[in-house]
Protein backbone atom coordinates (compact mmCIF):
# COMPACT_ATOMS: atom_id res chain seq x y z
CA UNK A 1 0.00 0.00 0.00
CA UNK A 2 1.34 3.38 -0.95
CA UNK A 3 1.16 5.65 2.13
CA UNK A 4 2.50 8.70 0.33
CA UNK A 5 0.01 11.55 -0.03
CA UNK A 6 1.98 13.27 -2.77
CA UNK A 7 2.78 12.10 -6.21
CA UNK A 8 6.50 11.86 -6.79
CA UNK A 9 6.48 15.04 -8.81
CA UNK A 10 4.28 17.01 -6.39
CA UNK A 11 6.21 16.48 -3.10
CA UNK A 12 7.48 19.81 -1.65
CA UNK A 13 11.18 20.36 -1.81
CA UNK A 14 11.83 20.29 1.95
CA UNK A 15 15.52 21.01 1.79
CA UNK A 16 14.92 24.00 -0.44
CA UNK A 17 12.21 25.29 1.92
CA UNK A 18 14.51 24.98 4.96
CA UNK A 19 17.26 26.77 3.08
CA UNK A 20 14.91 29.62 2.16
CA UNK A 21 13.77 29.94 5.76
CA UNK A 22 17.33 30.12 7.08
CA UNK A 23 18.16 32.71 4.46
CA UNK A 24 15.22 34.82 5.57
CA UNK A 25 16.33 34.53 9.19
CA UNK A 26 19.84 35.64 8.26
CA UNK A 27 18.42 38.59 6.34
CA UNK A 28 16.18 39.52 9.26
CA UNK A 29 19.15 39.33 11.66
CA UNK A 30 21.22 41.53 9.34
CA UNK A 31 18.46 44.15 9.13
CA UNK A 32 18.06 44.16 12.92
CA UNK A 33 21.79 44.69 13.41
CA UNK A 34 21.81 47.55 10.94
CA UNK A 35 18.81 49.12 12.67
CA UNK A 36 20.53 48.84 16.05
CA UNK A 37 23.67 50.45 14.66
CA UNK A 38 21.65 53.34 13.22
CA UNK A 39 19.89 53.83 16.54
CA UNK A 40 23.22 53.96 18.38
CA UNK A 41 24.57 56.44 15.84
CA UNK A 42 21.53 58.67 16.26
CA UNK A 43 21.80 58.53 20.06
CA UNK A 44 25.48 59.53 20.12
CA UNK A 45 26.31 63.24 20.29
CA UNK A 46 27.68 64.78 17.12
CA UNK A 47 30.70 66.06 19.03
CA UNK A 48 31.86 63.94 21.95
CA UNK A 49 34.12 65.63 24.48
CA UNK A 50 37.20 63.59 25.30
CA UNK A 51 39.26 64.46 28.37
CA UNK A 52 42.93 64.10 27.53
CA UNK A 53 44.14 63.57 31.10
CA UNK A 54 41.12 62.78 33.27
CA UNK A 55 41.61 63.23 37.00
CA UNK A 56 40.28 60.94 39.71
CA UNK A 57 37.52 63.48 40.35
CA UNK A 58 36.53 63.40 36.68
CA UNK A 59 36.12 59.63 36.85
CA UNK A 60 34.04 59.92 40.03
CA UNK A 61 31.74 62.58 38.61
CA UNK A 62 31.28 60.81 35.27
CA UNK A 63 30.57 57.39 36.76
CA UNK A 64 28.46 58.96 39.51
CA UNK A 65 26.30 60.70 36.91
CA UNK A 66 25.60 57.33 35.27
CA UNK A 67 24.60 55.81 38.61
CA UNK A 68 22.32 58.72 39.49
CA UNK A 69 20.65 58.50 36.07
CA UNK A 70 20.01 54.82 36.78
CA UNK A 71 18.18 55.76 39.98
CA UNK A 72 20.90 55.29 42.61
CA UNK A 73 21.61 57.85 45.34
CA UNK A 74 24.51 58.69 47.63
CA UNK A 75 22.88 56.62 50.37
CA UNK A 76 23.42 53.53 48.19
CA UNK A 77 27.20 54.00 47.98
CA UNK A 78 28.23 51.76 50.89
CA UNK A 79 25.90 48.93 49.86
CA UNK A 80 27.02 49.19 46.24
CA UNK A 81 30.66 49.07 47.36
CA UNK A 82 29.80 45.99 49.39
CA UNK A 83 28.25 44.31 46.38
CA UNK A 84 31.26 45.12 44.19
CA UNK A 85 33.64 43.67 46.80
CA UNK A 86 31.61 40.44 47.10
CA UNK A 87 32.50 37.26 45.20
CA UNK A 88 31.05 37.17 41.68
CA UNK A 89 29.06 34.09 42.68
CA UNK A 90 27.14 36.22 45.17
CA UNK A 91 25.82 38.46 42.40
CA UNK A 92 25.11 35.47 40.16
CA UNK A 93 23.12 33.71 42.89
CA UNK A 94 21.18 36.85 43.78
CA UNK A 95 20.20 37.41 40.16
CA UNK A 96 19.26 33.76 39.72
CA UNK A 97 17.12 33.77 42.87
CA UNK A 98 15.08 36.72 41.64
CA UNK A 99 15.02 35.83 37.95
CA UNK A 100 11.23 35.67 37.75
CA UNK A 101 10.73 39.03 39.45
CA UNK A 102 13.25 40.71 37.14
CA UNK A 103 11.22 40.10 33.99
CA UNK A 104 10.89 43.40 32.15
CA UNK A 105 13.33 45.21 34.47
CA UNK A 106 16.64 46.77 33.53
CA UNK A 107 19.94 45.54 34.96
CA UNK A 108 20.05 48.71 37.06
CA UNK A 109 16.65 47.99 38.57
CA UNK A 110 17.69 44.41 39.33
CA UNK A 111 20.83 45.68 41.10
CA UNK A 112 18.74 48.17 43.09
CA UNK A 113 16.48 45.32 44.24
CA UNK A 114 19.51 43.32 45.40
CA UNK A 115 20.83 46.31 47.36
CA UNK A 116 17.45 46.87 49.00
CA UNK A 117 17.03 43.22 50.02
CA UNK A 118 20.54 42.97 51.50
CA UNK A 119 21.12 46.56 52.59
CA UNK A 120 22.56 46.03 56.09
CA UNK A 121 24.93 43.24 55.13
CA UNK A 122 26.16 44.95 51.98
CA UNK A 123 26.61 48.29 53.74
CA UNK A 124 28.75 46.63 56.41
CA UNK A 125 30.77 44.84 53.74
CA UNK A 126 31.22 48.11 51.84
CA UNK A 127 32.39 49.99 54.93
CA UNK A 128 34.90 47.26 55.69
CA UNK A 129 36.16 47.29 52.11
CA UNK A 130 36.72 51.05 52.35
CA UNK A 131 38.52 50.66 55.70
CA UNK A 132 40.71 47.89 54.32
CA UNK A 133 41.63 49.99 51.28
CA UNK A 134 42.61 52.96 53.48
CA UNK A 135 44.51 50.70 55.86
CA UNK A 136 46.56 49.25 53.01
CA UNK A 137 47.56 52.75 51.87
CA UNK A 138 48.33 53.80 55.47
CA UNK A 139 50.49 50.73 56.06
CA UNK A 140 52.41 51.43 52.86
CA UNK A 141 52.98 55.05 53.94
CA UNK A 142 54.21 53.92 57.36
CA UNK A 143 56.59 51.40 55.85
CA UNK A 144 57.95 54.03 53.47
CA UNK A 145 58.43 56.47 56.36
CA UNK A 146 60.31 53.92 58.45
CA UNK A 147 62.72 53.34 55.57
CA UNK A 148 63.99 56.88 56.08
CA UNK A 149 67.13 57.20 58.16
CA UNK A 150 66.70 58.10 61.81
CA UNK A 151 68.55 61.42 61.49
CA UNK A 152 66.14 62.64 58.83
CA UNK A 153 63.11 61.62 60.90
CA UNK A 154 64.38 63.30 64.08
CA UNK A 155 66.37 66.24 62.76
CA UNK A 156 65.26 66.82 59.16
CA UNK A 157 64.35 70.29 57.92
CA UNK A 158 60.76 69.10 57.35
CA UNK A 159 60.15 69.30 61.11
CA UNK A 160 60.24 73.11 61.03
CA UNK A 161 57.58 73.38 58.31
CA UNK A 162 53.93 74.18 58.92
CA UNK A 163 51.69 71.35 60.00
CA UNK A 164 50.01 69.68 57.04
CA UNK A 165 46.24 69.70 56.51
CA UNK A 166 46.16 65.92 57.03
CA UNK A 167 48.01 66.26 60.32
CA UNK A 168 45.63 68.99 61.48
CA UNK A 169 42.60 66.84 60.65
CA UNK A 170 44.08 63.81 62.42
CA UNK A 171 44.96 65.85 65.51
CA UNK A 172 41.37 67.10 65.74
CA UNK A 173 39.94 63.62 65.23
CA UNK A 174 42.28 62.10 67.83
CA UNK A 175 41.37 64.78 70.38
CA UNK A 176 37.67 64.14 69.75
CA UNK A 177 37.99 60.37 70.12
CA UNK A 178 40.24 60.48 73.19
CA UNK A 179 38.50 63.55 74.62
CA UNK A 180 41.73 65.48 74.82
CA UNK A 181 42.18 69.26 74.66
CA UNK A 182 43.51 70.55 71.37
CA UNK A 183 47.25 71.15 71.55
CA UNK A 184 48.59 74.60 70.82
CA UNK A 185 50.32 75.63 67.61
CA UNK A 186 52.39 72.73 66.32
CA UNK A 187 54.98 72.59 63.60
CA UNK A 188 55.08 69.58 61.32
CA UNK A 189 57.63 67.68 63.38
CA UNK A 190 55.85 68.46 66.66
CA UNK A 191 52.56 67.31 65.19
CA UNK A 192 54.17 64.04 64.10
CA UNK A 193 55.55 63.49 67.60
CA UNK A 194 52.19 64.33 69.24
CA UNK A 195 50.26 61.97 66.96
CA UNK A 196 52.74 59.15 67.52
CA UNK A 197 52.48 59.62 71.29
CA UNK A 198 48.68 59.32 71.11
CA UNK A 199 48.81 56.15 69.02
CA UNK A 200 47.37 57.80 65.94
CA UNK A 201 46.11 56.90 63.53
CA UNK A 202 43.65 55.28 65.95
CA UNK A 203 41.75 53.58 63.11
CA UNK A 204 44.72 51.29 62.57
CA UNK A 205 46.42 51.29 66.00
CA UNK A 206 45.82 47.60 66.66
CA UNK A 207 46.68 46.41 63.17
CA UNK A 208 50.24 47.59 62.68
Amino acid sequence: MNSQIYESGDEPEKKKTDSDFEARLDEFDRVMRQTAERQRALAEPVHKTVVAAPTAMHHKITLGAVMVAAGFQAADADAFAGLLSSPASRLHNALAAGALSYAGKTAGQALADILDRNARELEARGLYAAWERRFTLYAEDCAEWLKRDMEFRLEGAWRALEMTADQRWLVRLTCRVLRLPMPGHLLRGQAADWLEAQGANLNYENFL
